[in-house]
């Protein structure tokens, strides 16, 4: 079983704050970062993830799969992991950090949907010690597998041509999309 698509972003993290958010934020209740809490690693809020990192000002990579079925478990070791759902009404989740949103969305192929998110994260010890001196880049690493609440994307994933996104990569090699 391989994932429909693989995307990495990377996003300046700033005051330890970092969320995965609908980028069609006109219908939330509150956007990032009203509400946050730097502590719990992973919080779920209406369209949106709220992830605290370990480090205060660094760049981290998120590295996202989307599945059309729950994917496997990713092996470990993780430093942290939670899990959480997200109404995502656009197809499109905008990575922010305290500062404001990231350069780079995350597409998901169906809009629009629920999803179920398992989010890993390692490095973080590293990141916090890193961070104190300077700006790490990449040292915290967090992982997304993202799939379908309903268990199979309508039309067998076939929201991935109106996204209008191209399939990347090799046989056996993951997918990974670009516009």
């Amino acid at each position: 079983m391989e994932p429909l698509s693989v995307q990495r972003v990377r996003v300046l993290v700033d005051y330890y704050g970092l969320c995965l958010q609908d980028a069609d934020d006109a219908w939330l209740p509150a956007m990032f970062p009203e509400g946050f809490a730097a502590g719990d690693f992973g919080t779920e809020r209406p369209g949106r993830i709220d992830l605290t990192s370990a480090g205060h000002t660094q760049h981290v990579v998120v590295t996202a799969e989307v599945w059309e079925h729950e994917p496997p478990l990713l092996g470990g070791p993780w430093d942290k992991t939670a899990t959480a759902r997200i109404e995502c009404r656009s197809g499109t989740l905008r990575l922010w950090s305290m500062g404001g949103p990231g350069l780079e969305d995350i597409a998901l192929p169906s809009a629009p949907a629920t999803w179920n998110a398992r989010i890993f994260c390692t490095g973080r010890q590293e990141a916090a010690a890193a961070s104190r001196d300077g700006v790490p880049d990449g040292v915290e690493q967090y992982v997304v597998q993202f799939w379908p609440v309903e268990g199979v994307l309508a039309g067998g994933g076939g929201g991935v041509s109106r996204l209008g996104l191209t399939p990347l990569g090799g046989c056996g090699q993951p997918v990974i999309w670009t516009r």
